[in-house]
């Protein structure tokens, strides 16, 4: 399992100011190319005319259920909230269908933080199931279970053969974020690595880039 920092990354993203962190990535990328300048000014458009006004942290709903997934910046760290029930919507309508992982394969994703290893205060809530997010930017490459930690835990600890998971990697979670501020947060990030590489990951040319389309 992932060894936990969940209780660090509650305190500090509170403190993360998102104004602050596209200006300096902003700025590094304006300094890096011209092809970073012009993917720079178009973020600046976006940053202080689309998102200016988004709450953040962002709100979590009453009886909606979210995932917080944090990602660590030099400029702090952020939260992205990400929308478990949207999720297993899209799951129904896109008649998506699950990977079968043995759970030995899988535990890997599963936070220590989210777990409570006190199975009598385990609440059992199967509305949603067990999904995994695996991004180049988000989690560097690596499964990061943002439904069922308990089920994949408990299936690994029952040395059981096998458990379904669905299982979405960079693009294909997008839809997934609660908010927009969140979604331009991983489009922002995918184009500065993009710039700052000399990239162009999951773009079609040498000229496009996210905040085009964003």
């Amino acid at each position: 399992m992932v060894e936990s920092k969940i209780d660090y990354y509650e305190k500090e993203s509170g403190h993360f100011n998102p104004q602050k962190h596209f200006s300096a990535r902003i700025q590094e990328m304006e300094n890096k190319s011209k092809y970073g300048a012009k993917v720079a000014s178009k973020w600046n458009e976006i940053a202080n005319l689309s998102l200016r006004n988004e709450v953040y942290p962002v709100v979590h709903p009453i009886g909606q259920e979210t995932f917080s997934l944090y990602a660590e910046f030099p400029t702090g760290v952020f939260e992205y909230a990400l929308d478990v029930d949207g999720a297993t919507s899209l799951i129904k309508e896109g008649g998506i269908t699950p990977v079968i992982f043995d759970p030995s394969k899988i535990i890997a994703s599963v936070d220590e933080g989210n777990i409570n290893k006190d199975t009598s205060n385990i609440k059992i809530n199967h509305k949603n199931p067990v999904m995994v997010l695996q991004s180049q930017y988000l989690t560097g490459g690596m499964n990061h279970c943002i439904n069922g930690n308990h089920r994949i835990f408990e299936a690994n600890r029952n040395n059981e053969k096998q458990i379904e998971v669905y299982q979405f990697k960079d693009l294909e979670f997008v839809p997934f974020f609660y908010d927009v501020l969140g979604k331009a947060m991983y489009y922002f990030e995918m184009d500065y690595s993009n710039v700052i590489s000399n990239e162009r990951n999951f773009l079609k040319d040498e000229y496009d880039a996210f905040a085009f389309i964003f």
